[in-house]
């Protein structure tokens, strides 16, 4: 199934939002149950304890009522206690109404029926003045204590319910922070795993791409394959087809190169053959010889032209060939700088090579020669006269490492990134009166690199340049110097 990254990015977003809107719901929704739960249970109780707290002064007062009225027969307390017993007895059908427990329910009934036998006690006792009697007495004092121990009954009860109640809705808001605890961290979870999954499916073939890409510049023009079916298999695709085209221009140009380098040889050849004729064919006026020798630079320049351009269209269509042998880079470096000292000497420039104990390396020598006496030609070409130019030999993580200093004019900081560039050449390059081809420094980067090495360098304008080039080394073999 094709989904655009627009489409991934939303449904991952949709699912993260589902997530975190059910989980707050729950947690909403428990909180509302124990709310209404504790509301409902709480009220009940706490009017059950304010009715029998007040049930039980009137059920006092009512009792006292009754004494008074038995001992003076004054009906003034007869309608005091009869008003004082509607009161209780409407407080007693209000407690009905609190939702009484089963046990509170039992109380409330007893309480009911004893105050229902004192009110029936008292109504005999005003309709019949004369019949007094010790037993209704007793009967009446029983039903009292039976309704004030009831109602103390029904104050703990309430009491205790209510404790009850705050203790389990504690524990409900416990167990409902450690769910939604569960629930965030779960959230969170599903979440960044939601994010990491949609993440990965994006980068990885963005990845993908940026490695092919990078293989695409190292002049490697294999297809690239990404893992994914969305805007960017459009992009893998648009690039394969860039480099195809890429790959069949450089294949053409490299055919062309080395159609026009054999097209050279021939002439030059000739040229050359002529060039030793006129040079051994008897005496030669000195002012012939300074031509001929010009003829011979000349020559030399345009085969050496040839044979760079050739090497850089087999590096850029990946058709050069490596020579690879354990070889010791001080024995190399030596005998071009022996031979650069020469050429050195002519501009006054002093040339030092230093050398520290180093393990051989793994190397095409010739091609290794030639990126030596590339740099060091560049050094000597654009050092004024009387400078300096020092070629030192280390260890520079892990690898054997040549670099080559100069006190030359330097090179700009914002051009250092494009010196290996092929063609290029510095803006400062009219400092010195020197002709090059802008291929020497692109040949060195590419031979380096192409024996799994690294090119460096760092210049500061009017003081000198410093190139440095590293090589894999040999292991397991003893150090040398």
């Amino acid at each position: 199934m094709k989904l655009s990254i627009y489409i991934k990015l939303m449904m991952g977003f949709a699912a993260i939002i589902a997530i975190l809107a059910l989980s707050n719901a729950y947690v909403l929704f428990e909180l509302n149950a124990v709310a209404n739960g504790a509301k409902n249970i709480l009220s009940s109780n706490v009017r059950t304890q304010e009715l029998a707290r007040q049930l039980h002064p009137a059920v006092q007062n009512e009792i006292e009522y009754a004494e008074k009225y038995l001992i003076s027969n004054d009906d003034a307390y007869f309608s005091l206690f009869v008003e004082t017993s509607q009161e209780v007895g409407k407080n007693i059908k209000l407690l009905f109404e609190t939702l009484p427990s089963s046990e509170d329910l039992l109380l409330i009934e007893n309480l009911q029926k004893a105050h229902a036998s004192i009110v029936a006690s008292m109504q005999q006792e005003n309709s019949e003045p004369s019949a007094h009697n010790e037993n209704q007495k007793q009967i009446r004092l029983k039903n009292t204590r039976l309704m004030l121990d009831s109602l103390d009954l029904l104050i703990r009860d309430s009491h205790f319910s209510i404790g009850k109640e705050i203790t389990r809705i504690e524990s409900t808001i416990t167990r409902s922070v450690k769910i939604a605890f569960l629930l965030i961290a779960g959230t969170l979870f599903t979440a960044v795993t939601i994010a990491l999954i949609i993440a990965r499916t994006i980068t990885r073939p963005i990845g993908q791409l940026i490695r092919g890409t990078e293989q695409i510049a190292q002049g490697n023009f294999k297809k690239i394959l990404v893992s994914s079916h969305d805007e960017i298999t459009l992009l893998a695709s648009a690039i394969n087809n860039m480099s195809s085209k890429i790959n069949e221009t450089n294949q053409l140009k490299a055919q062309m190169m080395q159609q026009i380098s054999h097209e050279l040889k021939t002439p030059l050849q000739a040229i050359q053959s002529a060039h030793d004729v006129l040079l051994i064919s008897g005496s030669v006026k000195e002012s012939r010889l300074r031509m001929l020798a010009a003829i011979k630079r000349g020559i030399n320049k345009i085969a050496d032209f040839s044979m760079q351009y050739l090497d850089l269209a087999k590096i850029e269509t990946g058709a050069m060939q490596y020579n690879i042998t354990v070889s010791d880079i001080h024995k190399i470096v030596a005998t071009v700088v022996d031979e650069a000292k020469l050429v050195a000497a002519s501009k006054n420039i002093h040339m030092e090579l230093e050398v520290v104990a180093v393990p051989k390396v793994l190397v095409d020598r010739e091609k290794v020669s030639i990126i030596i006496s590339n740099l060091i030609s560049n050094a000597i070409k654009y050092t004024r006269e009387n400078g300096n130019i020092n070629v030192s030999i280390g260890l520079s993580d892990g690898r054997v490492q040549v670099a080559i200093k100069d006190s030359g004019i330097g090179i700009n900081p914002e051009e250092l990134a494009n010196v290996f560039d092929r063609f290029y050449q510095a803006s400062n390059k009219e400092k010195i009166k020197s002709n090059g081809s802008g291929v020497g420094l692109a040949i060195v980067k590419a031979y380096t690199e192409g024996q799994g090495g690294k090119v460096l360098v760092e210049s500061i304008p009017d003081q000198g340049s410093t190139f440095k080039v590293e090589f894999p080394i040999e292991e397991d073999l003893s150090l040398q110097a």
